[in-house]
């Protein structure tokens, strides 16, 4: 077990060092587990590699960073009052893997992958398909073995699917986090539409992802978010600055965690990662409200047109 077991502090968040210590332990587990599970899901691919060209991504960020597992654990306790101990049994993704299929031949490759980890022992307990969602494409599953209870993530992309999830990163944190609370200064109407504002900037980077056939065959149909047209230019503009922002803050952290190759690929994210995929009339659409008597809430959204490269405070990009 490890040493590093006292009282724990991040972000404003802290566990005692007896929660720290059920929290340690468990990634413990994890962190023993990942050598088989790498290795295994490298068999994986190079199977449905042959049959239906599926690709590992990711394979170095197939543990959960600890410090990472600890804030998510603390802000369960601060924010949910949810005991340690059931954040420790709950957790899926501390073993996390992501598989990727052109979309024609993607949902073959999913079944084939399902039938695959079957034969190893393995069982899905959570299937959610995104695939209708604006803000997230995908899907993403659970593993539980039969025999053991060893637990791990499994995520579903197509190549183009997988850009969009990575250049989002950033907003997923801000629209997931406690910023936009704090950009709000404790008004929740605007920390609503500073939310709204972030699903739309995700949204357009989903707008030229091609939608496999067959994928409704997979997993619980969810949508999980809704688009709101009606939300103001400017706080999409002041979220795109507070993309650049926490990209620039992550890069900072990068050096220590990944290699220079990851770090050249970050670097030209940095150049056309918060313009890619969007599309010339979401100022159009965002400018043009519905009348009163019309509010609306879309499931698809309206096109935002890039903002002028001087109002985006832009910054270098973790992925």
């Amino acid at each position: 077990m490890s040493e590093q077991t006292g009282a724990w502090e991040g972000e404003g968040y802290k566990l005692s060092p007896e929660q720290n210590r059920v929290i340690t332990e468990r990634w413990e587990k994890a962190a023993a587990a990942r050598g088989r599970l790498d290795a295994m899901m490298k068999g994986v691919q190079e199977e449905t590699a042959r049959s239906h060209g599926g690709r590992l991504q990711g394979l170095e960020y197939s543990l959960k960073d600890v410090d990472s597992f600890r804030r998510k654990a603390a802000t369960a306790v601060k924010d949910k009052r949810l005991p340690v101990e059931k954040t420790a049994r709950k957790v899926n993704d501390l073993n996390r893997y992501t598989l990727t299929f052109e979309p024609d031949s993607y949902t073959q490759g999913v079944e084939r992958t399902y039938e695959r980890l079957r034969e190893s022992g393995y069982e899905p307990i959570a299937e959610k398909n995104t695939w209708q969602d604006p803000v997230y494409k995908g899907i993403n599953t659970s593993w539980q073995h039969k025999e053991s209870e060893e637990k791990f993530e499994l995520q579903f992309h197509t190549p183009d699917s997988f850009e969009a999830k990575m250049e989002n990163h950033e907003l997923y944190e801000i629209s997931r986090g406690k910023e936009l609370d704090e950009l709000a200064q404790g008004n929740d109407e605007l920390a609503e539409s500073y939310r709204d504002a972030a699903n739309h900037l995700q949204n357009e980077r989903y707008k030229k992802v091609k939608v496999p056939p067959g994928q409704e065959r997979i997993g619980e149909q969810l949508i999980r978010d809704e688009l709101n047209s009606r939300v103001p230019l400017e706080h999409v503009e002041l979220i795109r600055q507070k993309e650049a922002e926490k990209r620039a803050e992550n890069l900072a952290k990068a050096p220590a965690k990944v290699p220079e190759q990851k770090q050249a690929e970050q670097a030209t994210l940095q150049a056309d990662g918060l313009v890619r995929f969007e599309t010339p009339d979401l100022r159009h659409k965002l400018t043009t409200r519905p009348t009163p008597e019309t509010p609306r809430r879309d499931s698809e959204a309206p096109s935002i047109d890039p903002l002028p490269r001087q109002s985006r405070g832009r910054g270098p990009s973790l992925r």
